[in-house]
Formats: C-alpha cells, structure tokens, sequence
C-alpha cells in the first residue's frame, strides 16, 4: 500500500515521527522528534533538524509534546500570515519560543 496522498501533508508530533519513519517517509528529508527518538530516527535516514517544528512542505513535524503547540499555530501563520496566528496565541494564553526549521 502506497501511504503517499497526492496534496496532502502530514503532521506529527514528537514520537508521530516515528510512524512515518516506519512507513518509509523521512528517508532522505527533513525532520525532528522528541529528542530520545533523535538517534531512531537518524539511523532510518531521517534528516533531523535541531528545532521544534520542521516544515518540509507535505511532511512537518514537531520535537516534543508541548511543541505540538507550535507545531498547530505554523500552518495558520504560513498560510494567513502571522497576524492570525499571534492572535490565536493570545487566545491560547501560549508564547511559541524556538524556531521553524522551513524550505
């Protein structure tokens, strides 16, 4: 079975990483997990990246549970700007910290 979706990106967060390891889907590209899967994910060709979201157009996932945060906000403020997004982040009373690794 091809898990490949023309058009469609995938999300993960922290160890979610490791599921598309396991379906053949980091070899080779960027990403990031939570940092005790990091030596996992490199040994199956993943490209890790020392930030919380990695951003590799149809694949973008997150280090840690908490970055998930950022990892939801990325998106809005990629496709509407980041007007959105900071508003959304005072709504959420959450401060994104760290950066977006991105193409």
């Amino acid at each position: 079975m091809d898990v490949r979706r023309a058009g469609r990106a995938d999300h993960r967060v922290c160890t979610g990483a490791m599921l598309l390891s396991a379906a053949g889907l980091t070899g080779g590209r960027p990403c990031t997990t939570h940092e005790r899967a990091e030596k996992e994910l490199r040994s199956d060709g993943g490209l890790v990246k020392d930030t919380r979201v990695v951003d590799d157009r149809d694949l973008v996932t997150s280090g840690g549970v908490t970055s998930g945060i950022d990892l939801a906000l990325w998106p809005v403020q990629r496709e509407t700007g980041s007007d959105l997004a900071v508003q959304l982040e005072l709504i959420e009373e959450y401060e994104r910290r760290g950066t977006v690794w991105h193409m």
